[in-house]
């Protein structure tokens, strides 16, 4: 990571100031620099984004291809420049990291399993110079994301925290094709990195997986909390549970979040909705504080299953939609909350008024005319 510096420093002139209308230019996230994996290290990279567009590892809706496409368009969404300070929590990640796009990892269509071995390469690749931030995809390539990135920092234990309508943990996921996007977790745990009281799932709801996959997750010792627990608890009290465990004697932690954790009514762009999920703030919030709460040189992040063809407002991703207008707002906010890791802060700066919030002193309430 870079020492201490301002957004100027990294970026220079463009940190401030762009006059390229967000239509025009190559689309890259944020419309940051694009860098070949193999020179992050020359050019003080801190962190790397990746394309993963893999889909053929789904098993109801495909079209996830296309989701880091349409995550780096709906990036453009207000323009550039690369100065982005969060208003509530008062942090801007481009002040503190030099982040850039890597480009996709190479897709084979047809041969699934050769495209999860290069997306494992490429992360891997990526992860020996920086922190790797991945856009899916289908929820499969989060195997290759996690191995890759624990092989090449040598952790022998990681930490597991996922945030999704679905456990994922299926012996030969929903078809029997044991490298399908609801059997990644299990992979995961059978490579022997993740130990089950270091995995916990938040927003799982609906029929699947069945009762007899749940059973073997208790087990394991892993963790969940339903949607409608989330609804119902104190976040704070599961985002500090979920932290404890995925620390608790491991060397790093990797944060998945698939999109259908959330209510189709505010991400309808993914292939397997189901009704009931989170809502933004509860996600937003959640991913802060788990993040905030880890180590931003030992980490890793994915997000995925963003399906633009079912997209709102999105129907060729030439600037976007509503689901990967979110995926792109939880990329900003992840490395938000690892800047202030980074200082080890609690909160940034935010601007405030300068009374306090609420109603102050007496106030006369208005006359009725």
């Amino acid at each position: 990571m870079t020492d201490e510096k301002s957004g100027e420093d990294i970026y220079g002139k463009a940190y401030t100031e762009s006059n390229e209308p967000i239509f025009s230019g190559i689309p890259t996230f944020l419309k940051l620099p694009q860098v070949d994996r193999e020179n992050l290290s020359e050019e003080a990279v801190d962190i790397a984004i990746l394309g993963a567009p893999l889909d053929t590892a789904t098993t109801i809706r495909p079209g996830t291809r296309y989701g880091p496409r349409a995550v780096r368009a709906a990036s453009t969404v207000p323009s550039p420049p690369y100065q982005h300070f969060n208003i509530e929590t008062g942090v801007d990640p481009f002040d503190t990291f030099k982040v850039v796009d890597t480009g996709d990892a190479q897709i084979s269509p047809g041969d699934t399993r050769q495209s999860q071995l290069n997306i494992e390469d490429a992360v891997a690749e990526i992860s020996e110079q920086a922190t790797p931030i991945i856009i899916g995809g289908d929820h499969s390539i989060s195997h290759p994301d996690i191995k890759g990135w624990a092989e090449a920092n040598d952790y022998e234990d990681i930490g597991l925290i996922h945030i999704d309508c679905h456990a994922d943990t299926g012996d030969d996921g929903l078809t029997g094709f044991e490298y399908d996007h609801g059997a990644w977790v299990k992979r995961v745990y059978d490579e022997g990195i993740m130990a089950g009281e270091n995995y916990t799932l938040i927003g799982p709801r609906g029929f699947w997986p069945g009762p007899e996959t749940y059973e073997e997750m208790r087990e394991a010792g892993m963790k969940w909390y339903t949607s409608m627990e989330v609804g119902n608890m104190d976040l704070d009290e599961i985002v500090a549970d979920a932290v404890k465990r995925a620390t608790d004697g491991t060397d790093a932690v990797w944060l998945s979040f698939d999109v259908d954790a959330m209510d189709p009514a505010y991400a309808p762009g993914t292939g397997e909705p189901e009704p009931g999920g989170l809502i933004p703030r509860e996600a937003i919030y959640m991913v802060r504080e788990i993040v905030k709460a880890l180590d931003p040189d030992n980490f890793g992040f994915d997000v995925v299953e963003v399906s633009p063809a079912y997209d709102t407002s999105d129907t060729n991703s030439y600037n976007g939609g509503v689901t990967s207008g979110f995926a792109n707002r939880l990329i900003i906010e992840v490395m938000g909350s690892m800047a202030l890791a980074k200082k080890g802060l609690e909160e940034g700066s935010p601007i405030k008024p300068k009374e306090p919030l609420g109603l102050q002193g007496d106030v006369e309430a208005p006359a009725d005319d």
